[in-house]
């Protein structure tokens, strides 16, 4: 078997791995016209032409316009493509003077794959990082300073998200060398585009390929490429460990969970499993983010640091995330996801009985009510918990409704003797600062608030021995 088949079969067997998360649908290769993503495409092409690719293939050229000869680079590209009889797109960027740097660059890349992606309707992106990439990072990463993410080099699978787009991007050369593509591009007659800008000793990251690791190789031999690839795996290992961990807090943590907030109760975890809170909330924010960003490990200390501190305290994230700590934890949030709650001046929203559930505004919450002749027996207060209310309607005069708070609103919380300023009441029960201008109180024709959903119910609303019409009220978020 010659190099180049043995060099489909592992591409084939990386890309079959991920099969399930992306289906049929059409694979998007990212290419340069150098040798290594050349390699890839002569790769793909072989493995559709034999049947063995999930999808049609589509390649994808980014023109940086950094180079005078950028556009003779894509021209070579898509005579390739041409040649090969594969679909090609390029994109043309327009970088300006603050986007030189190698991290602008790349992000401005990344986003215009996405954006391919979209248009041919791709969800999986294939580029052709190759072992020698992952070695340079790894180092390049232990100088800069980095943790055990960092040190475990580049992931062979990840997911970009950017708003309600999912593309997964996958990197099958990882376990080859950059010799081994050459050779077989010898081997096969192929020529590639050589870019000029990879021996720019400007750029920090050639300045590490073309001067550090060839005199660290001289230095150490074979031994510098066998040290990296250890830290690379047991960082890797490490990593999944406390990945998992983290997992399994979010899993077991999270309540009132929205496609934009997530509230961690920590109130039952344990001492060895605190020190895996911030991996929890680095997944939370990745989540939430809303172009999928992962936090700063500075941020993260922040956020972790709230523990030590009152419920209330806010610390400010990137993409307009806000972190809170709270009386049981901590709770994430994007507030300009966060619908807006009806307006509190007009008399708020309608609550009919028996009607279905109703959805407070734009937000997270919804409600229904259902009229009983007598009071349920099942379930037990208790049992259902603050987010269901028992209510006696005698002394509640129709129409109900929901709003939001109001400066000077009351409330006499069940078993006290006289309404309390709902602002206190409130910051009593440790209700999030975030949360307090948003929760759906519902009031009567009177606008006595009866109930105050997760929270309270109004001791003039209680249920006493003689009651024999009720109605239940239930309430959702998400």
């Amino acid at each position: 078997m010659d190099s180049f088949t043995r060099l489909c079969d592992a591409t084939a067997r990386c890309l079959c791995r991920y099969e399930n998360l992306v289906g049929q649908r059409t694979v998007l290769a990212a290419i340069s016209g150098g040798v290594d993503s050349t390699a890839l495409l002569l790769a793909l092409c072989r493995l559709q032409g034999e049947g063995r690719l999930g999808g049609t293939l589509h390649v994808a050229h980014i023109d940086h316009a950094v180079r005078p000869d950028s556009r003779d680079n894509a021209r070579f590209v898509v005579d390739l493509c041409d040649r090969l009889d594969v679909p090609v797109t390029v994109r043309r960027l327009q970088p300006g003077p603050d986007h030189a740097s190698e991290d602008a660059l790349r992000k401005l890349r990344y986003d215009a794959l996405q954006g391919v992606a979209r248009d041919v309707g791709a969800a999986m992106l294939v580029t052709a990082h190759h072992a020698d990439d992952n070695l340079e990072t790894v180092l390049f990463r232990m100088l800069r300073g980095t943790g055990p993410r960092g040190l475990a080099g580049i992931p062979e699978a990840r997911w970009i998200d950017r708003g309600h787009q999912r593309l997964l991007l996958v990197r099958p050369f990882l376990r080859t060398r950059r010799t081994t593509l050459e050779s077989i591009l010898t081997g096969l007659g192929e020529g590639v585009y050589a870019d000029t800008t990879n021996h720019d000793l400007r750029y920090a990251r050639n300045r590490l390929r073309h001067e550090t690791i060839p005199e660290l190789r001289r230095t150490l031999g074979i031994g510098l490429d066998v040290a990296l690839m250890t830290v690379a795996s047991t960082a890797r290992a490490a990593n999944e460990i406390v990945e998992a961990q983290g997992l399994r807090i979010l899993s077991q943590c999270a309540r009132h969970k929205t496609a934009w907030r997530c509230e961690l109760d920590l109130r039952a975890i344990d001492g060895d499993s605190l020190a895996f809170v911030p991996e929890a909330m680095r997944q939370a924010h990745l989540a939430l983010h809303p172009h999928g960003e992962a936090p700063t490990q500075h941020w993260l200390d922040r956020v972790t640091a709230l523990l030590d501190l009152p419920d209330g305290k806010r610390v400010a994230g990137r993409g307009g995330l806000l972190a809170e700590r709270t009386r049981f934890g901590l709770l994430l949030l994007d507030p300009d996801r966060a619908g807006a709650p009806p307006s509190a001046h007009d008399g708020g929203q309608l609550f009919r009985w028996d009607a279905g559930r109703q959805r407070f505004g734009a937000t997270e919450w919804s409600l229904e009510a259902h009229e009983h002749p007598l009071p349920p027996l099942s379930p037990s207060p208790s049992e259902a918990g603050r987010m269901r209310a028992l209510l006696d309607p005698r002394r509640c005069p129709l129409p109900w409704r929901l709003r939001t708070r109001r400066p000077g609103d009351r409330f006499q919380p069940l078993g006290s003797n006289q309404p309390l300023e709902l602002r206190r009441f409130l910051q009593s029960r440790h209700v999030p600062r975030f949360d307090r201008d948003r929760l759906p109180l519902l009031v009567d024709a009177s606008d006595t608030v009866l109930w105050i959903p997760g929270v309270e119910v109004s001791h003039s609303a209680r249920l006493e021995l003689n009651t024999r019409r009720s109605v239940e009220v239930m309430a959702a978020i998400g």
